[in-house]
């Protein structure tokens, strides 16, 4: 029998990069690469791949330019400059209002929503909005997050719209097969969501009190649009000041784990108005009964599971440190989607930067412009492959 060290030493190059693949945990990788020089060396090769693909994976700031009113420009955080200019049917006063697998959510005066793909030039158009559901306000602000089951280029017949509505954070929901959208039936004190989640066929939505809830909508029958799903709560609403969040995100790590995070504002006096400015995240690990859906353990961390969280008016999204090596692992890259009209006007949606978890420090990843304080706000956008 053979020196055993050798045999597995010198596996074939496309046996071991597979097993690299497998390999969830960064600091187990790290151990793969130091066994030998031969797995060092097939080590750095995986990281060569994972680079040259991670523009994919991560996310592009969408900045508004002052020049035209129906064009933006991509900037990559990866590359630290412009790399694309899109065009756009609609002026840049509006405010998007979602931001999923490519494709941004604005509505308009009669509140339709429409998706749009800048880089595939494509449209959906939904049913109309039931404007009987809304308050006063501006109708830009009414629609708070549209966030999207899958990408309706690869699933077309088969993917759900979940929007949270209006300033009571009420939810709803479209699927293909609906002829209108289905509105949760909920209590205005037991709503106030801000964030949404698909996971395991299962739609979870968090809230300002750090209230959290889930509901199926794969048991609605097509005939039946105006009937909503039971809404199943996991951490009820309390109405105490130590339980508020100004924005509140739920997000599943490239481990499969669930998050909340909880943005912290600080806010100042300019003039005779307010501002505000990120203080601090804090980020909560959900254990979940994946047989009952019942929350088992709620607990404070200062881990990510490693990875670099996109937060704003986009779908909450993880990205590992690995796909994104120029990132700081367990940091989040945040956008200003504190809604308010009044400060927009003085300053603009200029509260943008990264929060490090391990040290609690706040960096700039874009210097906002003075220029782009009356336009629309950044939003993250995942691009199509052409823009890498």
């Amino acid at each position: 029998m053979g020196n055993s060290v050798s045999d597995w030493e010198y596996l074939p190059e496309l046996c071991l990069l597979t097993i690299l693949e497998k390999i969830d945990e960064p600091i187990s990788r790290v151990q793969f690469g130091v066994v030998s020089k031969y797995w060092h060396s097939l080590f750095n090769t995986f990281l060569d791949i994972k680079r040259r693909s991670s523009t994919n994976l991560v996310p592009m700031l969408m900045i508004p330019s002052k020049k035209s009113a129906t064009k933006r420009k991509i900037y990559s955080i990866q590359a630290k400059s412009k790399i694309a200019e899109i065009e756009f049917p609609k002026p840049y006063t509006w405010r998007y209002c979602g931001s999923c697998y490519g494709w941004l959510a604005t509505v308009d005066e009669s509140f339709n929503i429409t998706l749009s793909n800048p880089f595939e030039n494509l449209s959906i158009h939904l049913p109309q909005f039931d404007s009987m559901a809304y308050d006063s306000g501006h109708y830009t602000y009414k629609i708070l997050k549209v966030v999207l089951s899958d990408d309706p280029l690869l699933h077309p017949n088969n993917f759900v719209v979940v929007v949270i509505y209006s300033v009571y954070g009420r939810l709803a929901f479209y699927r293909p097969c609906q002829e209108n959208w289905i509105y949760m039936d909920v209590d205005e004190d037991q709503s106030l969501f801000l964030d949404i989640l698909f996971h395991k066929g299962l739609v979870y939505a968090i809230g300002h009190y750090n209230n959290l809830v889930w509901f199926d909508v794969n048991g609605v029958e097509d005939d039946e649009s105006s009937k909503s799903p039971k809404l199943n709560t996991l951490v009820p609403t309390i109405l105490r000041l130590e339980n508020h969040s100004f924005r509140v995100y739920l997000v599943k790590s490239s481990m499969g784990n669930l998050y909340s995070i909880h943005k912290h504002l600080d806010f100042e006096e300019v003039g005779e108005r307010s501002v505000h400015w990120t203080k601090k995240f804090t980020v909560f690990k959900l254990i979940l009964d994946d047989e009952n859906s019942k929350l088992l353990e709620k607990k404070e961390v200062e881990s990510i599971d490693g990875d670099i969280v996109f937060v704003g008016d986009n779908r909450t999204l993880a990205v590992s440190a690995l796909d994104f090596p120029e990132g700081q692992p367990n940091s989040i890259y945040f956008t200003d989607d504190f809604i308010d009209r009044d400060t927009y006007e003085i300053l603009g949606p200029r509260d943008i930067g990264i929060f490090h978890l391990k040290d609690g420090s706040l960096e700039k990843y874009y210097q906002f412009k003075s220029s782009h304080k009356d336009l629309s706000p950044y939003i993250w956008i995942s691009p199509s492959k052409e823009y890498n």
